[in-house]
């Protein structure tokens, strides 16, 4: 995984394991988002950049603190532009 449960937790300055399998989720979720963005999986990189690293981590910081009220939309454009350097162009 290429973000650990204790960087989230420490991202999002939680220090008690009541919201672990919650947080665990998040982070599943945001790879998944961060991987749709991209149109490829992490996987693909032998070393993941700190962006992509950076753009998991606003995702489950967005998703957690935002968990009623989501506007996905805007988290995807900020999303869009951290990772446009790195997305896969498809035509």
């Amino acid at each position: 995984m290429p973000i650990t449960l204790e960087e989230a937790k420490l991202y999002l300055r939680i220090d008690n394991s009541l919201e672990d399998a919650l947080i665990t989720r998040l982070i599943q979720t945001s790879i998944t988002i961060v991987e749709n963005v991209l149109r490829h999986p992490i996987s693909d990189y032998e070393v993941l950049p700190d962006d992509i690293k950076m753009a998991i981590l606003y995702g489950v910081a967005y998703l957690f603190e935002n968990r009623e009220t989501a506007d996905f939309h805007e988290m995807i454009k900020l999303m869009r532009a951290l990772l446009i350097p790195y997305r896969k162009e498809v035509f």
